[in-house]
């Protein structure tokens, strides 16, 4: 396998990999027993799956370094390209909002929705940390003509960002850059990713996608990746032996979401399993192109299985039909069920482009267009 499939494949069996176990995850949490999400195995298994989000903006962050390395110069000006990655940065905003709507209809949320709606409507996923990380590093790269001052800027960024978390969580910024915007500092409003630290996993992707472009150019790859894999180990045992000082520089925050420490253990991990999946030769031919295609097609999968899960506007989930009442067993069946539509709604979906291309984009538009009238022009 050449140097650019290996890198192709080994970015989108990762990103098939975290969708995997997040469409398992949230189908799970959906409809497990509500007492079981108390036991210890729930708790652990749970931990597991807190890496998804981490891994997967990881992910991100060195696929955008790969688009955005041979096309610099295209991105720091008004071009076609630029103008069709804001776009794709629009749909994510678009998508992310959308599904938190409280009705779907326009007319509704101006005049029906309470404040508890509109801040349910305004939090910050995971496509909002991923599309507002974006805009800050398209703003970067107008702002660098080198990769080389991009890159050291960033990782001040970084740096900033994730040292910073934990005085961000402690301030309330809906007075000062109002409800709709201070979900993206912290979980003082309803937010699950906001950019501190979340934002700090994507950027360091970024940054390592960057230089392992340039050390493979120069023909360093082999030494920059040990060097990496030293610096993953070196940053994973050194958020243990801070974490375990009895000092803190910060007030009192929480270990699990704002810790500069336990991001630095789980920037480590994540390096490490990265690291993993670049080094592994081969799978069963099947199992790799699954994965692939399932990480090529992320957005489409984290849409419709958060429908099924959890329900939307326009329809109710497994949640509201099913409950938290299911043993552990029917609950992970459950789970095998909506992945295993994931992957024929993938492949259907991969055949119809490949192969029926003009349907596939008159099927976008229609559907686009039929939701955007419903949406805007009938009021119910």
């Amino acid at each position: 396998m050449d140097t650019p499939l290996k890198r192709i494949h080994f970015l989108d069996i990762m990103r098939g990999v975290a969708v995997v176990v997040m469409v398992m995850g949230h189908t799970i949490d959906a409809v497990l027993e509500r007492e079981l999400h108390s036991s210890d195995l729930f708790r652990l298994y749970d931990a597991f799956r807190g890496f998804t989000a981490p891994t997967f903006l990881f992910v991100s962050g060195f696929a955008y370094a790969v688009a955005t390395h041979k096309r610099w110069n295209d991105f720091r000006s008004f071009s076609k390209p630029l103008i069709k990655r804001l776009q794709r940065i629009a749909l994510l905003f678009l998508v992310g909002y959308a599904l938190h709507f409280p009705f779907f209809s326009f007319v509704r949320i101006v005049h029906e929705a309470q404040a508890d709606q509109l801040a349910q409507m305004f939090q910050a996923d995971v496509l909002h940390c991923v599309g507002a990380s974006l805009l800050i590093l398209h703003a970067l790269i107008l702002l660098h003509a080198s990769q080389r001052t991009f890159v050291r800027t960033l990782a001040a960024l970084t740096a900033t960002i994730v040292l910073a978390s934990p005085i961000v969580w402690s301030i309330d910024f809906a007075p000062i850059v109002s409800p709709m915007l201070s979900p993206y500092f912290n979980q003082m409003q309803p937010s699950i990713f906001p950019l501190f630290p979340f934002a700090g996993f994507l950027f360091a992707g970024v940054i390592v996608g960057v230089l392992f472009l340039n050390a493979r150019q120069e023909g360093r790859e082999d030494p920059f990746l040990r060097t990496f894999g030293v610096a993953a180990i070196g940053g994973l045992l050194g958020g243990l032996v801070l974490e375990a000082i009895p000092v803190s520089f910060y007030p009192p925050h929480d270990f699990w979401k704002s810790s500069p420490n336990w991001f630095v253990i789980r920037l480590g991990i994540v390096s490490l399993v990265s690291l993993g999946f670049y080094a592994l030769r081969r799978l069963p031919a099947a199992v790799e192109r699954g994965l692939v295609t399932l990480g090529q097609t992320s957005l489409l999968i984290y849409t419709v299985h958060l429908m099924i899960a959890y329900g939307s506007p326009i329809n109710h989930g497994l949640m509201q039909k099913v409950g938290q009442t299911l043993a552990v067993h029917h609950a992970i069946g459950v789970g095998l069920a909506v992945l295993a539509a994931m992957v024929v709604l993938t492949y259907a979906w991969q055949y119809l482009r490949e192969h029926h291309f003009v349907p596939a984009r008159v099927l976008q538009a229609g559907l686009a267009s039929t939701m955007l009238y419903s949406f805007f022009l009938q009021p119910w």
